[in-house]
């Protein structure tokens, strides 16, 4: 049964719904590629854990996520972890950080749960699931941490398939990037965590996430998933890193899972369905506010203008784009587009399926969200 936060700490509230038992077929095509302009290296080896990296991650405790009813252990969660640690005193950009949740079934002792005391994380079985939040690439009230009642749901459901004998979830992350200004939330340029541009916000997605395989998580088949422009953010991710004038080596995720997503800002701005003229320029705004003035550039940043998608991710088995019909702030054609795009230009089994809600419910609600993931990640095992 899932299971809704009750509290961001660490309290769990039963609820009824998805059979987490279940599992989808995998039955992926294999990827392929051409030549592609851009470095298609895809392969990381990732180096050994710095002292700074060591630091960094012993910097935050685990803290336990109990169930409020029966009292058990079902996990164990760090929260804003520098993933980009730097000074003499290993203080970094309070939004250069993630936060971490592994199923206690992971971890030593799942009779009598303990929390991990390793210097890196615990080797376990299972896929990993990382997810990069939304908020046009500068909302302050959007972080990492709202996708906690997602995490504990999927907690939830890896520890009632521990009880069934499958380990589908190893852990699950959630990434915090450099935003954008907004004209709501001004900081007089005084505050360097709100003062991105593109390609900041991919660097840093970059930067998590090669700090988190050099602990040992998010390597080998794992899923990565992005809500509205976060879902943008995760298409970038397995897009050559030379495009964005970058060099960060990560191994890629096998399948991405696309939420309400934006897939194509100067499409939207240039010709909005009628329905949506009225966001014409609210999307313009943080557009600008986020790649510049430039089209050119919001075209190349864009995933549904990706040359080759077989050869810049060779990994790269699924799509999942999710999208709710009831969405007033992201057209459905969105999704539409991005699909078609896809079935054109790569040998992706690209997979279509309702949000349902309104544009953030998928995430405030968490139990949807928990569904579709836990959905496909079970299709790896």
């Amino acid at each position: 049964m899932w299971r809704r936060l009750s509290q961001i700490v660490v309290k769990v509230r039963r609820r009824h719904g998805f059979d987490c038992s279940g599992s989808a077929s995998s039955g992926f095509p294999t990827a392929a590629g051409a030549q592609s302009k851009f470095d298609k290296t895809t392969t990381a080896t990732m180096p050994s854990l710095s002292e700074k990296d060591q630091l960094a991650w012993a910097s935050v405790p685990w803290t336990s996520v109990v169930d409020e009813e029966s009292g058990k252990v079902l996990g164990w969660r760090k929260s804003q972890v520098p993933y980009i640690p730097g000074g003499v005193d290993n203080s970094g950009l309070s939004l250069q950080t993630l936060d971490v949740w592994l199923p206690a079934s992971c971890t030593p002792g799942y009779a009598t749960p303990q929390a991990p005391d390793a210097p890196s994380l615990p080797s376990q079985s299972g896929h990993w699931i990382v997810y990069i939040h939304g908020g046009a690439w500068r909302d302050p009230m959007i972080d990492a941490s709202s996708f906690s009642p997602t995490a504990i749901n999927l907690l939830q459901a890896a520890a009632s398939s521990f009880s069934k004998g499958s380990v589908p979830i190893a852990g699950v992350a959630s990434l915090n990037y450099r935003l954008s200004p907004h004209p709501n939330h001004p900081t007089g340029g005084r505050d360097p965590n709100r003062e991105a541009r593109h390609p900041d916000h991919i660097s840093d997605v970059l930067g998590g996430l090669a700090f988190l395989q050099r602990l040992g998580g998010a390597t080998g088949s794992w899923l990565l998933s992005g809500h509205s422009c976060g879902a943008t953010l995760a298409f970038q991710a397995v897009m050559a890193p030379s495009r964005w004038g970058l060099d960060t080596a990560i191994v890629k995720p096998t399948v991405v899972v696309g939420l309400n997503g934006l897939y194509d800002l100067a499409g939207f701005i240039n010709m909005p369905p009628p329905e949506y003229v009225g966001l014409r320029d609210a999307y313009d705004e943080f557009t600008r506010g986020a790649f510049g003035d430039d089209e050119t550039v919001w075209k190349d940043a864009c995933p549904a203008t990706a040359d080759d998608w077989t050869s810049e991710w060779q990994e790269g088995k699924q799509v999942v784009l999710a999208q709710s019909r009831e969405d007033s702030l992201v057209p459905y054609d969105q999704l539409e587009k991005m699909g078609a795009y896809l079935s054109k230009s790569s040998s992706l089994n690209i997979r279509e399926m309702e949000a349902g809600g309104d544009h953030d419910d998928i995430w405030k609600k968490g139990d949807r969200l928990a569904e579709i993931l836990y959905d496909v990640v079970s299709g790896l095992m």
